[in-house]
């Protein structure tokens, strides 16, 4: 038997209607040869019987259900030693695929083997993986994932850090960096973690703009709980013990604003104007949302959205226009 094109990851708990529900649905939707492994870290028994009675109707799903909560990073390093294909895309239970989304990232991988990880654009990220969407329905926000995508061509760029909500990792990265550090419990900053210490490893991490995953956020329980706020607390510390700083990566605002700034970059290829013009608008609505609380922040944050605007128009006043750029809501 031939190994699968990629093995993919979720990490179940609770609440399958939810979550892992509607993510195994999208892909069952797909024909591909991809391998699906679920970690099931000890749910209710509605979800386990759900699941079970998804693997029965998905050959390719493997289910590991376990006896105790070993958290998201033990979650993942028990399906990462189940897994058989050479990489890896851990994928939230609480996200949803666009058809040719997982072919279109192993492609990518495939097509550039000194990338050693990979993410794809998302509703939901606070970082330069982040666009811009208004709907408010699932279907109504991959329907907008999509119509970003059809204007993205062959954009991929290097960053400091990815979200793990939808994630393409080399196996053998992930064992040369030990996996994630289950040191950090039931979840936060793990993923921060294995970021910190593969760009200290001096590996090259991607983001496509080719391809979106739907991302719904707190799928498993409430960020603003006590219990919540409490381990996120602790990870922190203990992430700041580890690396010896604080999560020092550049914000969210100043990311998406490197992100339209290369847009005016000449490295990356002129597609048709409309195209540049509509992911343009896209993260110029988002850099408006963005605004800094401290009014000098504010002062130099619009000062430097400014002069990316005036770069950008620039440029496509000077690209030959075919079609007029179209009005972005």
């Amino acid at each position: 038997m031939n190994r699968p094109p990629c093995s993919v990851i979720i990490v179940s708990y609770n609440n399958f209607d939810q979550t892992t529900g509607p993510c195994l649905q999208r892909l069952a939707r797909k024909e591909s040869d991809l391998e699906i492994i679920v970690v099931d870290n000890h749910s209710d028994q509605a979800t386990q019987d759900a699941l079970r009675a998804a693997a029965e109707q998905d050959p390719r799903l493997r289910l590991i259900l376990k006896d105790s909560n070993s958290g998201y990073s033990g979650g993942n390093n028990t399906g990462v030693r189940e897994s058989s294909s050479d990489l890896l895309i851990l994928l939230n239970s609480d996200t949803e695929v666009l058809p040719g989304a997982i072919p279109r990232l192993v492609e990518l991988m495939n097509e550039h083997p000194d990338w050693a990880m990979l993410g794809p654009v998302s509703n939901q990220s606070g970082n330069d993986q982040h666009i811009h969407t208004i709907g408010t329905t699932v279907q109504e926000i991959l329907d907008e994932g999509a119509t970003w995508c059809a204007h993205s061509h062959n954009c991929h760029y290097p960053t400091d850090i990815l979200h793990f909500f939808c994630v393409v990792i080399r196996k053998d990265v992930y064992n040369r960096l030990n996996g994630l550090d289950e040191a950090f419990g039931l979840g936060y900053y793990e993923d921060t973690d294995f970021n910190y210490r593969a760009v200290k490893a001096g590996l090259k991490l991607m983001i496509t703009e080719d391809v979106f995953v739907y991302h719904r956020g707190s799928g498993s329980f409430s960020k603003t709980s006590p219990a919540v706020r409490k381990m996120v607390k602790q990870n922190k510390k203990l992430f700041k013990k580890k690396q010896g700083h604080d999560h020092n990566s550049a914000h969210w605002r100043l990311k998406n604003l490197a992100a339209m700034a290369r847009y005016i970059d000449q490295a990356i290829p002129d597609g048709p104007l409309k195209d540049l013009h509509y992911k343009f608008s896209n993260r110029q609505t988002l850099a408006r949302q963005l605004l800094p609380n401290s009014p000098i922040k504010r002062f130099f944050y619009l000062r430097k959205l400014a002069t990316i605007e005036k770069q950008f128009l620039a440029r496509i006043n000077a690209l030959p226009i075919t079609n007029p750029p179209p009005t972005h809501p």
